[in-house]
């Protein structure tokens, strides 16, 4: 219960560091966007919520983005655009602040949807060093805030962009494998969409169908004898393909 209260206390105190560095009189909200296309494909995007100092989980989103997957610009653009646009329409909350895992062409990007909006909302980047640590804050002046000498604040820092980052690669990561899944199993004669939901039902993956005997994929309802021959055809050759 002490560690709990302390990482409370301390994840207040950060923020608190945060926005009396940043010069905001309020920091009671921050949201926090990461672009993701990972392998060269699908182009996605995360967003966090830290309400004074803590994540609110419930309030992540994860975006499927429609511009080119090599576009940051246009992707946190298209991005921050449906984010806010949305709240304008529901009357939904605003952050105090925009965080960025990305420079100042992407802290732009933020402003120009901020601006199209009439919003207010104090938007800034992450600026890394050569080993990829992030070292400071930048403001779309190119202003920028030094937090590597402030272990509070730097830790607290680099847990939101760990938040971050990570719903937006497991957003990622989840679309490819859906989308594996899909063109493996379509392609194979007799599966329509029931049948391929039944199989994904019991063995919960393609690598678990692969895996299967002809004996338990005909236990899954119309699946027969033949079909099931079929998916250990198609699946093996794949397999000697890769």
């Amino acid at each position: 219960i002490t560690i709990i209260k302390n990482d409370e206390r301390r994840s207040v105190l950060a923020n608190d560091e945060l926005r009396k560095l940043l010069n905001l009189k309020v920091l009671d909200r921050i949201e926090s966007f990461d672009n993701s296309n990972l392998f060269g494909s699908y182009a996605v995007s995360g967003m966090v919520v830290f309400k004074n100092g803590k994540p609110a989980k419930n309030e992540y989103r994860k975006y499927k983005v429609s511009v080119d997957k090599n576009d940051d610009y246009n992707t946190m653009k298209e991005v921050t655009y449906r984010r806010y646009y949305r709240a304008l329409v529901e009357h939904g909350e605003f952050p105090d602040l925009i965080l960025v895992d990305g420079g100042i062409n992407q802290i732009h990007a933020v402003k120009d949807t901020i601006n199209a909006l009439h919003l207010n909302i104090k938007v800034c980047g992450l600026v890394k060093n050569d080993k990829h640590r992030t070292r400071a804050l930048m403001n779309e002046e190119g202003e920028e805030y030094l937090i590597s000498d402030k272990p509070t604040l730097f830790n607290f820092v680099t847990f939101l962009q760990d938040e971050v980052h990570k719903t937006a690669i497991e957003y990622h990561r989840k679309l490819r494998e859906k989308e594996i899944t899909k063109s493996e199993l379509d392609s194979i004669e007799g599966i329509g969409e029931k049948r391929k939901q039944a199989l994904l039902k019991k063995f919960k993956s393609v690598e678990k169908i692969r895996a299967a005997t002809i004996e338990e994929l005909c236990e899954v309802d119309g699946i027969t004898e033949k079909i099931a021959k079929n998916i250990k055809n198609m699946l093996d050759e794949r397999v000697d393909i890769m």
